[in-house]
């Protein structure tokens, strides 16, 4: 939860997360269904895997080389610390200094909050 919690600040800070998408778009414009969360696992599994885990727990065999280390994403904790569009903003701008790659160009926004709901249904869900 505090690598997220960092993370954030940091892209925050230095303007990773602009100000209007945080304010204003807040909820995710893509309903969280089953065709949702199955398209998001699709795209997790190729892009987000090896560093975060199969499961979301930040324990990918690529992530074991990163400083800080991929988050885990399937804690309650987390999920609440940050709403979908912050999440969104990570996913798409990447996070400085940190391993957290850049997907804006390689995915659709439409991809991207897929990505979101799928992350959202890992581990216990009470958003």
């Amino acid at each position: 939860m505090r690598h997220l919690q960092r993370a954030l600040v940091i892209a925050a800070a230095s303007g990773l997360i602009p100000i209007a998408l945080t304010a204003y778009q807040s909820k995710n414009p893509v309903a969280s269904d089953a065709t949702s969360v199955a398209a998001g696992k699709q795209v997790y599994d190729r892009q987000c895997a090896s560093c975060h885990g199969d499961h979301g727990k930040g324990d990918g065999q690529m992530g074991e080389e990163l400083n800080p280390r991929p988050t885990d994403l399937s804690v309650a904790g987390w999920k609440h610390s940050a709403n979908d569009a912050e999440i969104f903003a990570v996913i798409r701008d990447g996070v400085k200094y940190t391993g957290m790659r850049a997907y804006g160009r390689k995915l659709t926004a439409h991809q991207m909050w897929d990505v979101v709901n799928y992350v959202r249904s890992l581990g216990p869900h009470t958003h």
